[in-house]
């Protein structure tokens, strides 16, 4: 593993600076420490004589990193959903002037029957080509 800080995944150039500073500065030596435990477990089994097999405290090591960097992953993952959560509010602003404008065109067309029901004129024509 090298000592390169952006070995970590890295969210889209749009997402970036969405998550709080706080959870960002904590999440970033979360990354940290599991680099820096990903190192020192990699020395580890560097210093292991040729052809010896690493142990099940080792194997036990990889899953609880492989597990920290899923959830690290999880961590900025939601912020990235939090972050197209505001989006979303502006599509559900969107379907509710949709929903009032279909509201005020029913609104008319309800009127429109209703004069048109007032109207015995109108009730006339509709009725002189029932038998």
């Amino acid at each position: 593993m090298s000592d390169d800080e952006d070995d970590a995944p890295a969210l889209p150039a749009g997402r970036r600076g969405r998550m709080p500073p706080g959870r960002r500065l904590v999440v970033n030596k979360l990354w940290a420490a599991a680099r820096r435990q990903l190192s020192a477990h990699e020395a580890r089994l560097d210093r292991l004589a040729p052809g010896a097999a690493a142990g099940e405290s080792e194997a036990k090591a990889l899953a609880i990193l492989a597990r920290t960097v899923r959830e690290l992953v999880a961590l900025e993952a939601s912020t990235s959903t939090q972050a197209t959560k505001a989006s979303d509010d502006l599509t559900a602003e969107a379907g509710l002037d949709r929903l009032a404008s279909l509201r005020a065109e029913l609104a008319r067309r309800v009127e429109s029957l209703a004069a048109t029901a007032a109207d015995p004129a109108a009730e006339g024509a509709a009725g002189a080509g029932e038998p």
